[in-house]
Parts: C-alpha cells; sequence; structure tokens
C-alpha cells in the first residue's frame, strides 16, 4: 500500500518468526507481519519507556526513604553475610 512514510525491511529470520508466532498463539490476532511487527515496536518503546520511568521513582523514593533516616542499614552486617568463609576446613 502507498505510504507518504519511509519503510523500514526487517529480515524475517528464524527468532523474529518465531516470537511473531508466541505473539499470535497467545492473543489470537490475524494481524500481517509488517502490521504485527509496528504494532509491537510502537506498544513496546511505550513500554519500556514506562519501565524506565518507574524505575527511576523507585530509586528516587528508595533514596527519599534512606535520606530520610527511614531505612536502617545495618552495612556491617552485610559486610560478614558476604564475607568468603573458609570451605577447606
Amino acid at each position: 500500500m502507498p505510504s507518504k512514510h519511509t519503510r523500514i525491511a526487517v529480515t524475517a529470520d528464524p527468532e523474529l518468526v518465531d516470537a511473531l508466532e508466541r505473539v499470535r498463539v497467545a492473543t489470537g490476532t490475524a494481524e500481517a507481519d509488517a502490521t504485527l511487527v509496528r504494532r509491537l515496536a510502537v506498544e513496546g518503546a511505550n513500554a519500556a519507556l514506562a519501565a524506565r520511568t518507574e524505575r527511576r521513582a523507585a530509586a528516587e523514593a528508595l533514596l527519599a526513604l534512606m535520606d530520610g533516616g527511614g531505612f536502617d542499614l545495618d552495612l556491617d552486617a552485610i559486610d560478614r553475610l558476604n564475607a568468603p568463609t573458609d570451605t577447606a576446613r
């Protein structure tokens, strides 16, 4: 179908063919390969950006909790737990 947008060639290697088939089985979609690839790319980009935002928010919340004194962390105890043990006894 004619389009004013630039086209992108994607090689249908075994990994991509398998991924598309798994999505079809899981969702029941009958979309054409190109339509499915486009939809998954857009949805995947949105999901990746949302995950990044959520990770950043989680890290900021953890740091705020630590800065506010609401997170009691015994670094010496963690060091003892992570210390190598002598198993050659």
